[in-house]
């Protein structure tokens, strides 16, 4: 398979966006706060208005070639209280691209979007709590579990971002740091192991 290629999507590639869009829905509903009827209800102007980048939003499409095989959406509230925290929404990795980086390619692409903007400090997401692929792929780009019970079977999870300030502190901190890296590579993998292990003793509210 040809190396894949990641960028913000445009009003032109509404089509491709919306058939990979409703194949998402049709196969993972509850990883989309939509329907199919819904979305397929949509005029196709609609969704290519979606597809203007903002400072608000920003949709991410990767591709093979000329296919999109991939999206991603990243979107933050313009109220000012929670003006410093994004999130991620809308991902779906077509079957064909999956096991092959794809959908951490794109995810990436999003985080180095976020970290562009000064003001945003975390991103956010929502994942079913048994989609383990998504979860393998979330804590491979660094999601951490958010505070906060788990509902209906999802989880919240969240990024912090590198600001300024941290850096400042990490390059202070360097020498240190550099002496415990094998400690802190070891360590890495056993936190994302305990995240799981955390993740699979939630109890899920009954509904």
């Amino acid at each position: 398979m040809p190396a894949t290629s990641a960028r913000p999507l445009i009003p032109d590639d509404a089509s491709a966006y919306r058939a990979l869009r409703l194949a998402g829905i049709a196969e993972l509903p509850a990883a989309f706060c939509t329907t199919h009827t819904a979305e397929s209800g949509l005029p196709l102007a609609q969704i290519a208005q979606r597809l203007r980048a903002t400072s608000h939003q920003i949709i991410f499409g990767a591709f093979n070639e000329e296919q999109l095989i991939a999206i991603a959406g990243l979107r933050r509230e313009p109220i000012a209280v929670v003006h410093d925290k994004a999130s991620l929404w809308g991902v779906y990795v077509a079957p064909q691209a999956r096991g092959r980086g794809t959908g951490r390619q794109l995810v990436q692409a999003a985080i180095d979007h976020a970290c562009a903007i000064p003001e945003l400090a975390r991103v956010r997401l929502a994942v079913a709590q048994d989609n383990h692929a998504a979860l393998t792929l979330y804590l491979g780009c660094g999601f951490t579990l958010a505070d906060g019970p788990a509902s209906d079977g999802m989880l919240q999870l969240q990024l912090l971002l590198p600001r300024p300030a941290r850096a400042s502190a990490s390059a202070s901190a360097s020498a240190s740091a550099s002496a415990s890296a094998s400690a802190s590579a070891s360590a890495s993998a056993s936190a994302e192991s305990n995240v799981f292990m955390k993740i699979n003793t939630l109890q899920i509210p009954a509904k």
